[in-house]
């Protein structure tokens, strides 16, 4: 399945979008960033950030990523693929594990396993960062059933460690799955509620995310000071969706197949909200059979309870921290228990007459959306591709008559099998043709991309910027700062200062060579993708693919200025205004104007300026006529040290989230180191936790 696109692409594997952009770039700069020392700071997204912060939500210590780490930094893109393969059949191991006791016909389970490894949320998001998650979880169902039905202890509390190391975000909603699992069981009497083992359940849950306090300390700290996670719910949207695409989402990802992200989707998926919970061949027909049958089946009120959290937003938001955004990344946790209803029902042999009529049903449905959507919406801003809905219902009604002759059949669970894979095999060509041809063009330029590495080399790490064409998150492959950067995960105070100078940063940043920004910014280069000549600029070198032009504003950061203005009278300026200032001027809040306002009462000269970025800091050496401050374009942190002259100084937060320090006439010699906040608090408490789980499976004498 994935073997022809990587023979094609020469040994990787390329989709498109964040998977090319994030998964194989920030698996090689977290590989050479471990082995090269740069393991606090990192220089190598936007303006730099916590390195533990930023890419523990990138899995940094996934399971699959450590691995990695085995091998050179260069090798991670053809690594990439061929994880992208294990990782699918990891998928169907642990959800065979899972599903086994429930289901005693291996060939069952092994169907069920097939359709949860391969299912259309698989596909759909195989170019996000938070697979290793979605193939780790069932083990987190399983150790916890050993612990329940077995009383096997320990196990609980140590994959619970692992889903906490492999991507703390997701583990958040994992933890919320576990909690509705665990209820519903008790409820319906599938667990026998003993307090013994409620508290087994609640010391290793929390001896085992204590296990990973040394990467979800340091985590808290910086994700805290994103603002993504400040806005708040209102009444009538935490208990209804705003648009009614949401709904029709929900309803479409029941029973089509995946649609991928892209603008040959019938609706608008482009948002990359990961809506889908389609299982291959049999959709939900399988699934609704026995939930209408067996109605008060655990499972079956596992899944109403699941979609209760999908249609309201407050609900389904709990799996991410109560963001207000949009999200459904979740989905693959239904998915699973879709699974195992589908295997249950062909175990019990239950009618499919019920699923078959309510499948059917929803061709109409979808049919009907279109209109509504049409006539609400008459500019077409959901519908992308009517061609597709087409191709869908036609595809659908075909599929839903093999599926009733096959369940009608003697040899139905043969037959399953042999269409099940049939439908894999094609759709998941199908779902991956989609993708690269979205992007063929694209994918042809980044196959060079990866390559030209040898292309350009700077004498030590700086700061760079990319004209538009060229791929975000440039500067890992040149191993330097660049400011076209595509990262969910930055320092709290960049986001600041972008949105006090009226740059709104989202989820990348992407500043216009032309920008007064850049020179704010220290950025020394620029560097075009084509062969376009930039005659504004000057033309530093000529690489096959690549044009280094120098920036003619460049300056030396460490930044001395003779006047100031207060934060206050900053902010109602216009946005052209707050350029010009920014470059002329130190902004300081009422009470840094108290304390440091004598400092600006003359001219002040730099007798000479040094600056270099070092692993998880930087130097600067500044001779000054004056006593003043100098001011750093470096995202202001509280894990930051500064020491002038060998003695520790106080930091100040100036020009809305950057840092500026006292020196002194004469020379100094300024070294900021970073070290972040919560990491010696959380390897403490996963030594502590480690000793405490030892404990535990000793006294038990059950733990092996």
């Amino acid at each position: 399945m994935f073997l022809p696109i990587t023979i094609l692409e020469k040994g990787l594997f390329f989709i498109g979008s964040d998977f090319n952009l994030q998964q194989m770039i920030f698996g090689e700069v977290m590989n050479y960033s471990l082995k090269e020392g740069s393991y606090l700071w990192t220089w190598f997204n936007d303006l730099g950030s916590d390195f533990i912060g930023t890419f523990s939500f990138y899995n940094l210590f996934s399971p699959f990523n450590v691995f990695t780490y085995l091998f050179p930094a260069r090798w991670y893109p053809y690594l990439c693929s061929f994880l992208t393969i294990v990782k699918f059949g990891v998928g169907g191991l642990t959800s065979y594990l899972f599903l086994k006791r429930y289901v005693k016909n291996k060939k069952l389970v092994l169907l069920g396993s097939l359709l949860y490894s391969f299912s259309g949320f698989q596909f759909t998001n195989m170019l996000f960062h938070y697979y290793d998650s979605v193939v780790l979880f069932p083990l987190l169902l399983y150790a916890l059933d050993n612990l329940i039905y077995d009383n096997r202890k320990g196990y609980f509390a140590l994959t619970v460690s692992l889903l906490a190391f492999t991507n703390w975000f997701m583990f958040i909603g994992e933890v919320v799955f576990v909690v509705i699992y665990y209820i519903v069981k008790v409820i319906c009497k599938s667990y026998v509620f003993d307090l013994k083992k409620f508290f087994n359940i609640l010391l290793e849950g929390v001896l085992g995310t204590l296990l990973a306090s040394v990467v979800l300390v340091p985590s808290l700290f910086f994700t805290i000071s994103n603002p993504r996670i400040s806005n708040s719910f209102t009444l009538s949207s935490s208990l209804k969706y705003s648009s009614l695409i949401n709904y029709i989402e929900i309803f479409r990802a029941f029973f089509f197949p995946s649609e991928v992200m892209t603008p040959r989707a019938y609706l608008d998926t482009a948002n990359y909200a990961s809506v889908d919970l389609y299982l291959p061949f049999v959709g939900s027909v399988l699934a609704i059979s026995y939930s209408i049958s067996k109605k008060k089946s655990w499972i079956s009120i596992l899944m109403f309870t699941c979609i209760f959290f999908m249609l309201v937003p407050i609900l389904n938001s709990s799996f991410f921290l109560f963001t207000t955004s949009y999200y459904a990344r979740w989905f693959y946790m239904p998915t699973l228990v879709l699974a195992l209803l589908s295997i249950k029902c062909i175990e019990e042999n239950i009618s499919i007459k019920s699923g078959t009529i309510i499948s059917f049903l929803s061709l109409g449905v979808m049919i009907l959306s279109y209109f509504v959507l049409k006539y609400r919406y008459p500019e077409g801003k959901y519908i992308h591709d009517i061609k597709y809905l087409i191709m869908m219902i036609s595809f659908m009604i075909i599929n839903l008559v093999i599926l009733i002759l096959i369940y009608k059949s003697k040899n139905r669970l043969k037959y399953l099998f042999i269409f099940t894979i049939l439908f894999v095999g094609i759709w998941s060509n199908y779902s991956i043709y989609k993708y690269r041809c979205n992007s063929l063009e694209y994918n042809k330029r980044f196959y060079n991309y990866i390559h030209s590495y040898k292309e350009i080399k700077f004498d030590d790490l700086v700061r760079t910027n990319s004209f538009t064409g060229c791929f975000s998150n440039q500067g890992i492959i040149f191993k330097n700062g660049n400011l076209l950067s595509f990262n969910t995960n930055m320092e709290g105070s960049a986001f600041e200062f972008y949105n006090s100078v009226d740059y709104q940063r989202l989820v990348s940043t992407s500043i216009l060579v032309d920008s007064p920004l850049n020179q704010f910014l220290s950025v020394k280069y620029f560097i075009s993708c084509t062969d376009e000549e930039k005659d504004d600029y000057k033309l530093y070198k000529d690489t096959k693919n690549y044009k280094i032009y120098l920036n003619d504003n460049y300056k030396e950061m460490g930044f001395v200025f003779d006047k100031y203005i207060s934060n206050k009278e900053f902010l109602e300026k216009s946005t052209e205004e707050k350029y010009n200032i920014i470059n002329s001027m130190i902004i300081l809040d009422d009470e840094q104007i108290t304390k440091y306002k004598d400092y600006y009462n003359g001219d002040v000269k730099v007798n000479s300026n040094k600056f270099k970025f070092i692993n998880n800091g930087f130097i600067s050496d500044i001779d000054v006529s004056k006593d003043t401050l100098v001011l750093y374009s470096v995202p202001y942190d509280k894990g930051w040290k500064a020491f002038n002259n060998g003695r520790e100084v106080e930091i100040e937060n100036v020009d809305n989230g950057m840092m500026a320090i006292k020196i002194n006439k004469g020379m100094n010699n300024v070294k900021f180191t970073y070290y972040p906040r919560g990491l010696k608090l959380g390897l403490w408490l996963s030594i502590v936790s480690y000793i405490g789980l030892l404990i535990y499976c000793i006294k038990s004498k059950r733990c092996s």
